[in-house]
């Protein structure tokens, strides 16, 4: 029988997920998800862009602003039919969530709650940072206990102080967690691919966790230039969202060329909503990198395997469904058998409501040998290298 694990899903705690601590709920700023929206969408457009040369505020927040965070009024249902059963911020109900995953033949499910980092993302002292993840994240276990193993807490992280990582890491391993979310950029200007994370992705393995990047972790510093679109709000959106795939890319590259596959050969990086469409072109071009001819520009090779060959074990991506990441049939054919797995992203608006039906079309020419790959057999693998088998 085919065992299903899906990598990616979400659900939210709510507006009074705060209400047990309100000592912390007092330092914390007060969440404006049209703020939310324009930082995660062209946050790094404006980083270094003056306040005074910004578009208003108003004119940045996306125009489906009601129906990202599922407000829309009732005269509004029809137009918002393609969303139907979506949503950006579900508050989670463990009973309905089995039952789902039930009908859809999902055996274990890991979740994400984005609700901490989104007051995080606006708060600068670093105390009260990890204050609120480990608030977060302990809500999120506590939701996921009576689900007896098969829904999965995904850690949160600041990466600033990565002993507390590891702090945090191993309490949230003992709550059942087996994955946590990593950033695609320098923290205080060091690199995930620094010797310095090497006892982060130490304690990984160690616990039998697997770091995935997700989308909106993913930010890359644009020269502030691109901000200047002559008053055209929807393209400076449209380049703001163009970061999708160079930063994992970038990510990627950085940990292969420095090593930190080879160093530890169990870790297996997840890549969540970043789309794999591009992976094939990766797995062709990179061993291409320690030519011969490459080689006099970049220096010599230093390591056993070919870069493809590590990208091949280490790195485990879920396709979306968009047309970037179509026909995904031959996405598959072009890369490694273990590469792309399943997930649901459920309920957001790039997921499914029915992914197994979705599948079930998309894949129809897949053989069954394959389709077990993808749908747990891959992951399930991951867990069994790490020494602590997830199923």
């Amino acid at each position: 029988m085919r065992t299903i694990i899906d990598i990616d899903a979400h659900f939210e705690p709510g507006a009074d997920w705060l209400d047990p601590h309100p000592e912390l709920a007092a330092k914390l700023p007060k969440l404006d998800p049209g703020l939310l929206a324009v930082n995660t969408i062209v946050g790094d457009l404006l980083r270094d862009v003056p306040d005074a040369q910004r578009p208003p505020i108003a004119a940045l927040m996306p125009p489906g602003l009601l129906t990202l965070f599922g407000r829309e009024k009732a005269a509004e249902a029809e137009r918002r039919a393609e969303f139907e059963g979506k949503s950006q911020f579900q508050v989670a109900n463990v009973k309905a969530r089995l039952k789902w995953i039930d009908g859809q033949g999902i055996r274990i499910q890991n979740v994400i709650c984005l609700s901490g980092f989104a007051y995080v993302l606006f708060v600068k002292d670093l105390a009260l940072r990890q204050e609120t993840l480990r608030a977060c994240n302990s809500w999120l276990a506590d939701t996921c206990a009576p689900s007896a193993g098969r829904l999965l807490p995904v850690t949160a992280l600041d990466y600033e102080d990565l002993e507390w990582v590891i702090d945090e890491l191993t309490r949230m391993r003992e709550r059942g967690s087996r994955v946590f979310l990593i950033p695609a950029y320098p923290v205080n200007g060091i690199p995930p691919s620094h010797p310095t994370w090497d006892r982060v992705w130490s304690a990984a393995t160690d616990l039998g966790m697997a770091p995935m990047l997700h989308t909106g972790f993913e930010h890359m510093r644009f020269d502030p230039g691109w901000a200047n679109t002559g008053g055209d709000i929807t393209l400076l959106r449209q380049i703001g969202g163009s970061h999708r795939h160079v930063a994992p890319m970038t990510l990627l590259y950085s940990l292969i060329y420095s090593g930190v596959f080879e160093r530890h050969p169990q870790l297996t990086l997840l890549l969540a909503e970043v789309g794999v469409g591009w992976l094939p072109f990766l797995y062709r071009e990179i061993d291409d990198r320690i030519s011969p001819t490459a080689q006099l520009f970049v220096g010599p090779w230093k390591y056993p395997l070919k870069p493809s060959e590590y990208l091949a074990r280490n790195v485990r991506g879920t396709p979306l469904s968009g047309g970037n990441d179509q026909p995904l049939p031959r996405i598959m054919e072009d890369l490694p058998e273990d590469m792309i797995v399943f997930s649901s992203d459920f309920p957001h608006f790039e997921g499914y409501t029915d992914p197994l039906g979705y599948y079930a079309g998309a894949l129809k020419d897949v053989s069954p040998a394959r389709l077990d790959r993808f749908f747990g057999g891959a992951i399930a693998d991951v867990y069994a290298r790490l020494g602590d088998p997830i199923v």
